[in-house]
């Protein structure tokens, strides 16, 4: 160190103890002489100061006022409180031998098997339960579905769903039931019923599946009878392993209950070849967990064997986490910051930056990352901009940064590289502000609106010459669009109109149901990630927990973990704390923060309380939040104003399958911070969180689900 540097230390010392000894001195003649006595001391000082290893006393970091918690009590999900999906699909043989087999009624034609499905079907949606479908599908030398359902018209021109509620439609498809062909091809009724499934399965909520029931009842009258060069594929082993297909399948979606029941009707061909067949039927039953019935000739044909009520299950906690939304932990944006890029003419860095001049991406300090004695002289410091734990007014590992808008990028950030803090996607082309600087080395920019292709306009075709683009969504054929003004699925205006050309360049104009003049993009989930943000991040549009680890899609991709893998165990940054544990402390799994973990990390108490029918209670308390300065916004409460939104994410799965994908609740807490007077509000810095203030995800509205201070 420079002797120079050691005096100026050393003069800072001695000034500040003779503050000390004038404030205690009595006489103007001792503070004289005290005076001279330091001077001399200095001067001695000065004189002999030698290059020893002296370093200047650390300046304590500023006393802040900025920590946040929760407690209270919550229960698990009763089982009674949740509709559990229940899918019942049909597969009746309808070879030429079944007439034989199965003769219609002779008054009314109306056959055994379709007098079965019919009473089957109508007890199964006596009442109008929701989340309750049925599908039928007719085999013979091949298979086709009998219910297809077309529910928003997709453009492949494929149905969206081979099950139904409609009843017209499965009255329908059980008349259909009466048409023959000549031959049973087994394999091919259990390969269409296996694509039939996992169209509905890829479609159906991944939260809703480790609830559902799906069920297969499978109906013959004999062994598969098919066509020569068919007959070496329908052989029992196979049949079995096309069963255990769809077993699998049910698994791999984590369904609750899958079974595939059988039903025989006794043929006209004797014992020996009813016995095969009722061997292969029941063989088929067992493999697929289900039950197998035979109905002699003459019997009244049912399926009262078969339990189609829906499944309830008794639900556990997987795990509680919390985020405060507007405080980013980022080692990337810190070297960004730190080390900036190398800048374009117009001031804003460059896409070609020179990345090998700089330092290394998993350094937290500059001497992380190879840089000894470092001249960092980034833009003047802000430091309402992040929180200085280790008091060097510089962002450092884990310390968080002030994120105004919560999309990821912290205003820090967004002030270097043009982007609006109080707007999550600047360029309001559907992918947030984080998602397209992380992409801009692939030529995404956030303040490019044509980019992204999030949303593909439709021409704007005025046939009838009304003034307005024809309507785009007319199922029923009724000359009115089937929009309706509400939540489900709004019109593009008050006047019902799904297309508009405000612009008058000859496309529609994406949706803004909201009337905030910025495009409305599908979350079909309701995760907080729009479906074409959940496309580039890879994660599930119709799921809130990808990879099942109990930690939220948008969670994980704010604390930069793996959405669609569980990463929980893994240490990406080698400091001894897993990532899991890091994402629910608030901390970086990217950077080494263990000097400073217990000052900036999330605590947790969660203790079991009690069980109560079917029930398990629980007592929380979550603390150390740390609360940001967000800027300050003149044309709206939030964001920013100095607002913070905590979330909190309750995460539970059934009892006996703890790795399907969970079910949320989430609660939401707003808490103002001003540094200036370390002004909070509330004063206190907690909250007591009730069981009703836990909304279940899919149905959470932040606008108006979260808990504001009474006095704002």
């Amino acid at each position: 160190m420079a002797r120079g540097g050691v005096a100026e230390s050393v003069l800072l010392y001695l000034k500040s103890l003779a503050a000390v000894v004038l404030r205690k001195m009595k006489t103007i003649a001792i503070k004289r002489n005290a005076l001279l006595l330091l001077f001399c001391v200095f001067l001695v000082l000065r004189a002999s100061c030698t290059d020893a290893e002296i370093e200047p006393l650390a300046r304590p970091p500023l006393v802040r006022d900025d920590k946040f918690g929760a407690e209270g009590n919550f229960c698990t999900t009763s089982p009674e409180s949740i509709v559990f999906p229940l899918r019942v699909l049909f597969v009746v043989d309808s070879s030429e031998s079944i007439l034989v087999t199965d003769p219609g009624d002779p008054v009314s034609g109306e056959t055994g098997r379709e007098r079965a499905v019919s009473e089957t079907w109508r007890k199964v949606l006596e009442g109008g339960p929701e989340g309750v479908r049925v599908g039928i599908l007719r085999f013979s030398a091949e298979a086709h579905s009998e219910t297809p359902e077309d529910l928003d018209t997709p453009p492949d021109g494929l149905p969206d769903s081979y099950y139904t509620t409609d009843t017209g439609l499965l009255q329908a498809g059980t008349a259909g039931l009466r048409v023959t062909d000549r031959t049973t091809n087994y394999l091919n009724a259990i390969s269409e019923a296996y694509f039939e499934l996992r169209t509905e399965l890829k479609t159906a909520d991944s939260e809703s599946l480790p609830l559902s029931k799906y069920l297969v009842i499978f109906l013959s009258d004999g062994l598969p009878d098919v066509d020569s060069h068919e007959a070496l594929q329908n052989t029992e082993e196979n049949i079995l392993d096309a069963v255990k297909q769809l077993k699998d399948l049910a698994a791999r979606y984590h369904v609750g209950v899958f079974q595939f029941h059988t039903a025989y009707l006794s043929s006209d061909k004797g014992l020996a070849y009813d016995k095969s067949a009722q061997q292969l039927l029941q063989r088929m039953a067992e493999m697929g967990d289900g039950t197998f019935r035979s109905f002699p000739s003459g019997e009244s044909l049912n399926f009262l064997h078969i339990d189609v009520s829906a499944a309830r299950r008794v639900f556990t906690l997987k795990g509680m986490s919390a985020v405060n939304q507007n405080a980013v932990v980022d080692r990337n944006q810190i070297l960004d910051y730190l080390f900036p890029a190398d800048a374009g003419a117009d001031g804003d860095a460059s896409d070609g930056a020179d990345q090998a001049n700089r330092p290394d991406a998993a350094a937290s300090t500059p001497e992380d990352a190879g840089i000894e004695d470092a001249d960092v002289e980034p833009d003047a410091v802000d430091l309402r901009l992040f929180v200085d734990i280790d008091g060097d007014e510089l962002p450092g590992c884990a310390e968080p940064l002030v994120d105004s808008d919560g999309d990821g990028v912290a205003d820090i950030t967004e002030r270097r590289i043009g982007t609006d803090p109080l707007v999550p996607d600047t360029d309001d082309d559907g992918l947030n502000d984080r998602l397209e600087w992380r992409m801009q080395t692939t030529g995404f920019d956030a303040r490019d609106p044509s980019d992204a292709k999030c949303f593909i306009p439709d021409p704007c075709v005025d046939q009838n010459q009304d003034g307005f683009c024809d309507c785009l969504r007319d199922v029923d054929m009724n000359g009115q669009c089937d929009c309706v003004v509400d939540d489900e699925q709004p019109c593009h205006d008050d006047l019902g109109h799904d297309c508009v050309d405000e612009d008058g360049d000859g496309l529609c104009d994406c949706p803004d149901a909201d009337r905030d003049e910025r495009c409305d993009y599908d979350d079909r989930d309701q995760d907080g990630l729009n479906d074409c943000e959940e496309i580039f991040i890879g994660s599930a549009k119709n799921g809130y927990d990808t990879d099942a680890d109990g930690l939220p899609d948008w969670l994980e991709q704010h604390a930069q973990s793996n959405p669609v893998s569980d990463d929980r165990l893994q240490d990406l940054d080698w400091d001894q704390t897993l990532n899991g544990e890091e994402v629910l402390a608030g901390t970086d799994p990217w950077c080494n923060e263990s000097a400073t973990r217990s000052l900036g990390s999330y605590r947790y108490v969660v203790e079991k309380l009690h069980d109560d029918q079917g029930t398990t209670c629980y007592s929380f308390k979550i603390g150390n939040i740390t609360l940001v300065p967000s800027a300050t916004n003149p044309n709206a409460d939030f964001p920013g104003n100095g607002w913070n939104r905590i979330l909190f994410f309750i995460a539970e799965v059934s009892f006996d399958d703890p790795g399907a994908f969970p079910i949320y609740r989430v609660a939401c807490v707003m808490v103002r911070y001003e540094p200036d007077g370390n002004y909070r509000n509330p004063p206190s810095g907690r909250v007591s969180l009730r069981e009703k203030d836990f909304v279940s995800a899919g149905a959470f509205n932040a606008t108006k689900d979260c808990i504001w201070p009474k006095a704002r």
